[in-house]
């Protein structure tokens, strides 16, 4: 018996590394077109395609993984291989608990698939209630912020479903009902939170530096003379994060992050006038007060109304910014 249990052992880890030697690409075009077919459910395209995994599934996850592996073997340019490495370290996080990532309408993109299925949805929906609880019982949990909006598209949906999505729908609305959100805004707030803010710290600017060095330096430039002169072009949604309004048009550079549309965002920000500069200096500090001092959603708001003039519902759309899209406005830093 025990023989027979070593057996399945080693052919299980001879399965498991026979696969990941499966996903070879030519070139870094195809591995990317691999990324883009595996998070086509949270693009902001509409591109009318099959449903090849769904997000955070485990079949997502493993598909994922594996085009990770296969552009590690690739030609790729120092901008590419350091997003490819932040997005390899982003996996040991706790992101594969928050199974729907509430920037982006998962559900509407699903039904213009073409390989469509009720029954899948209503699968990848007991899924993500499956996930938070798994998650809360790891002292994981959403805050208010990310839970008001996860909630909100949820009931957007609650009406004309098939039975199955309807049951899924209605039981993930009381579940979420009942949900008790963690207290602090920040990444800081999550398991291991500190190390994945540090992370994202490390690839949006550049620079390996603690976030509390980051907050001296970024005070002592707003104590310079500076211009205020910006102009905000907020939204009504954050299916993509500010930072991409201050990206050039061309968009010539590719990379491997459907939060950034598969755009390399250190080789597409464009030059910011002085008053712009000033504008994501703020945004850093808040970025920082929040991720990692703990900020309330009062101490942010303030701070934000205070520094740029903004009035509380301006204020309020850049914290859920900012909470959505941790540290990216770390790609202003220079």
């Amino acid at each position: 018996m025990l023989r027979q249990i070593v057996l399945l052992l080693v052919a299980s880890v001879m399965l498991i590394a026979c696969s990941e030697q499966t996903t070879k690409f030519n070139t870094v075009h195809e591995g990317q077109q691999e990324l883009r077919n595996i998070n086509n459910l949270l693009s902001n395209q509409n591109e009318h395609s099959k449903v090849t995994s769904w997000p955070f599934s485990e079949s997502y996850l493993q598909a994922r993984h594996l085009a990770y592996k296969g552009l590690q073997g690739t030609e790729l340019t120092d901008s590419q291989q350091a997003q490819l490495n932040y997005l390899i370290i982003a996996e040991r996080y706790p992101e594969r608990y928050f199974v729907w990532p509430i920037q982006r309408d998962v559900i509407s993109n699903a039904r213009l698939q073409g390989d469509f299925s009720e029954q899948g949805l209503a699968a990848w929906l007991e899924l993500v209630e499956t996930r938070l609880i798994a998650a809360e019982q790891s002292n994981l949990k959403l805050n208010k912020i990310e839970l008001t909006l996860l909630h909100n598209m949820v009931t957007a949906h609650l009406n004309n479903n098939d039975n199955h999505v309807q049951t899924a729908l209605n039981k993930l609305n009381q579940y979420l009902t009942q949900y008790k959100p963690r207290t602090k805004l920040g990444l800081v707030g999550l398991a291991n939170g500190k190390d994945w803010y540090q992370s994202k710290l490390n690839y949006f600017s550049g620079v390996t530096k603690p976030p509390l060095d980051w907050l001296s330096e970024i005070q002592l430039a707003l104590k310079q003379p500076h211009s205020a002169d910006f102009l905000l072009p907020l939204t009504d949604s954050h299916t993509k994060p500010l930072v991409m309004s201050y990206f050039t048009q061309e968009h010539q550079h590719d990379g491997f992050d459907w939060q950034l549309e598969f755009i390399d965002p250190l080789k597409n920000k464009r030059e910011l006038s002085e008053g712009e500069q000033y504008f994501w200096q703020v945004m850093m500090e808040t970025d920082v007060g929040i991720h990692y001092h703990t900020w309330s959603e009062q101490q942010a708001r303030v701070n934000l109304m205070k520094r740029l003039g903004v009035d509380q519902q301006q204020a309020d759309w850049l914290i859920e910014d900012i909470v959505l899209y941790p540290a990216m406005s770390f790609i202003f830093v220079n």
